[in-house]
């Protein structure tokens, strides 16, 4: 009562706490940062470091070429590296999304999203602009983050591939030391197995990476005799296991058109194939 009293006459009043001040102790559980677009599929990156349910920090990245590493550690030290950037570049001021004033097309967009064992968040985005300093700051958690990609990690390794087509059906599979290619005609019975090198398998891997076709969904346009089924289905070593299923017209869709040039290179011997074909 009389210190209500007193800050009412000297005008005296508990400062007001910033961001800073809820963050400065608190501990990071989930961190991730992209960036990609513009005309080169291959450049930007995708870094993600979360803890885990039984206390460990798995890490996922994805830089340049596109292929993914992924390993899990006990070494919580990544958290309190990124927290100490987000503090000195004021990070937990950015929000909501950033755009150019002009109109830029073929440019890079942004996201990012950290979370505290607090509940606490942070959560932004942008194409081709950002808040004060945001690209040094990215630029510094890259860096930050030089020490860990160094780490060993195992390949998340296709262990069988299925697409189908209309009629056609082609299964790529791991066995041993090699990979086995059946291409089946369901119509008319056509049956042809080809031996094939693993390292169709790490193209098949990187190449449903870089077309962001791991998911799982039926996507159908109307029932019409234009239109062709397609499915694919593929399995991973870690257990992921993905299916897609839709319609396309007589002009092939973006996914059947990738997928098809990937099945045509595969059936070609290695010294003839095309590792751009994505």
């Amino acid at each position: 009562m009389i210190l209500g009293i007193l800050t009412s006459l000297f005008g005296c009043s508990t400062p007001e706490k910033t961001p800073a001040d809820f963050l400065e102790n608190d501990t990071i559980t989930y961190f991730s940062l992209s960036e990609g677009g513009g005309m080169n599929r291959f450049s930007g990156f995708a870094y993600q470091i979360k803890e885990t349910e039984d206390g460990k920090v798995h890490f996922l990245f994805d830089e340049g070429y596109p292929d993914e590493k992924e390993f899990t550690l006990d070494d919580h030290s990544v958290f309190d590296s990124l927290q100490s950037i987000v503090l000195k570049y004021k990070m937990y001021n950015y929000s909501g999304h950033y755009q150019p004033e002009f109109e830029i097309f073929d440019g890079t967009s942004w996201s990012l999203y950290v979370k505290y064992a607090s509940k606490e968040s942070i959560s932004a985005g942008g194409y081709m602009a950002g808040p004060d300093g945001y690209w040094a700051a990215f630029r510094e958690i890259r860096q930050c983050l030089d020490h860990w990609k160094e780490m060993p990690a195992a390949s998340n390794d296709v262990i069988s591939f299925i697409y189908e087509y209309g009629s056609d059906r082609y299964t790529l599979e791991r066995k041993g030391d090699h990979a086995v290619m059946t291409i089946d005609n369901m119509q008319t019975g056509e049956h042809q197995v080809l031996e094939r090198e693993l390292d169709v398998l790490d193209d098949l891997r990187i190449f449903m990476n870089v077309n962001k076709l791991k998911m799982n969904q039926t996507r159908r346009g109307d029932l019409d005799p234009g239109y062709t089924l397609w499915t694919y289905e593929i399995i991973y070593s870690n257990g992921d296991h993905y299916r897609y299923e839709s319609y396309d017209s007589n002009f092939r869709c973006g996914y059947t058109e990738a997928l098809q040039g990937f099945i045509s290179n595969c059936m070609k011997e290695k010294e003839e194939r095309n590792h751009f074909y994505y």
